[in-house]
């Protein structure tokens, strides 16, 4: 009885114990690989046409020429086809990537070359077709796709009217001469429309963008009292009256018509310097305003004319334009037409009116400017309609020329800018 005892006791004491081949695995601890950075994980993507896109393994000496490459893709076991070479794309040296040399070293940071390399064709594919005076001949003699009969989708005129100051006296002129320029602009606004026509491209709707500064004032600069020739009800009547005759001829010739203005620093409603009431306290808005109650009295004949104004904090609108969000804002908000661009930006960060717009429309600065900026997002500056700024002249040398812009937009976004 003791004896067996003994023996179980034994036995139980082997139980407990680890086995000796246990033991010596235990001793051995596997720690994981680290991973690659991210996108750098070795690989290879097939693209169409048989061209390969390899991200090889790190090492630790910097990539070479062609023949050490080739040597790179093939010691990843991949065989590059006949009439192929191997480029590199994208090379990448990290100073600190992990290691770790065999089975159970510990880690260690040392400096590594990651390489992305394209096994493509010698020759490029289109070279194959024949020489190049072959391919050049045959592309301008091929035969030109016929254009659609009609035109269903929908275009849109822009006519960007900014700057006109009513009231201002420079060197062309005073309020005659204004009139008198404004309304040999709106003549070229019809032929302007009739080309457009002759050539296919006909709007269907239009779009008045009224970029501010509409009158002079009194209140900007010490000068004006003593070179405006007019009162200051006497400028909002001017601009009323030509704005009224420039919808006109919109409502006149198309189906919709929408009108949108912003507000502007001449035409802000100001005691002394100082600006009076919120953004919309401007008298260009107050016009549109007096534009669009007259039309509701006259449903029959200005139905399909539709007012667009900002909010009564803000200064700038948004309108979509044939599926082209558009942005109208004076200028006035930036110290240089430079600085346009950040600006436009920081109103993107804060979700302003002009946060989504493609096109952004711009006046203030009397000379007419385009840059193309982000991802085919388009600025355009309009020029003026004003009687000269002078004061500007005399600074810089620069005499800016007048102008009325317009540009269409459709489902290929924008074209046929012109400044009439």
């Amino acid at each position: 009885m003791p004896v067996r005892a003994m023996s179980l006791s034994n036995d139980l004491q082997a139980l407990l114990e680890p086995a000796a081949h246990a033991q010596s695995h235990a001793t051995q601890v596997v720690r994981p690989q680290p991973a690659a950075p991210r996108g750098w994980e070795s690989g290879v993507r097939y693209e169409p046409g048989g061209t390969m896109v390899v991200t090889a393994p790190p090492a630790e000496t910097q990539p070479g020429g062609e023949a050490d490459w080739r040597a790179r893709v093939e010691e990843m076991g991949l065989a590059i086809p006949d009439g192929f070479r191997v480029r590199l794309v994208e090379a990448k040296h990290d100073p600190a990537a992990w290691h770790r040399d065999s089975q159970g070293d510990d880690a260690v940071t040392r400096a590594v070359w990651r390489c992305r390399y394209v096994i493509e064709p010698s020759v490029p594919a289109w070279l194959s077709t024949g020489d190049i005076d072959a391919l050049v001949r045959d592309a301008m003699r091929r035969r030109r796709k016929p254009r659609a009969a009609v035109d269903t989708a929908e275009r849109a005129l822009v006519v960007v009217y900014a700057d006109a100051q009513a009231g201002k006296v420079g060197r062309d002129g005073g309020t005659p001469e204004l009139i008198a320029r404004i309304a040999d602009r709106f003549d070229k606004l019809d032929d302007h429309i009739r080309d457009l026509k002759a050539v296919g491209r006909a709007p269907t709707v239009a779009y008045w963008a009224d970029a501010g500064d509409c009158v002079e004032g009194f209140e900007n600069t010490a000068q004006q009292a003593f070179t405006n020739d007019l009162t200051l009800t006497e400028m909002v009547r001017v601009h009323r009256r030509v704005t009224f005759e420039g919808l006109d001829r919109l409502a006149g010739r198309f189906g919709r018509v929408v009108a949108a203005t912003c507000g502007s620093n001449h035409a802000r409603v100001r005691r002394g310097k100082d600006a009076v009431g919120p953004p919309v306290d401007d008298w260009g808005i107050e016009v549109l305003s007096q534009i669009a109650d007259a039309y509701a009295r006259n449903t029959d004949a200005y139905g399909h004319v539709s007012f667009v104004m900002p909010e009564r904090w803000r200064d700038s609108v948004s309108l979509d334009v044939a599926g082209t969000i558009v942005g109208l804002a004076h200028g006035h908000q930036y110290a240089r037409p430079d600085k346009a661009v950040d600006w436009w930006r920081g109103q993107t960060f804060g979700r302003q009116p002009i946060a989504d717009a493609d096109i952004l429309i711009t006046g203030h600065f009397h000379h007419w400017r385009a840059q193309q900026v982000g991802n085919g997002r388009l600025w355009v500056q309009a020029p003026t309609l004003d009687n000269g700024s002078d004061w500007y002249t005399v600074r810089s040398g620069e005499v800016s020329a007048s102008g009325l812009m317009v540009f269409s937009v459709g489902p290929d976004g924008w074209d046929d800018l012109r400044i009439l």
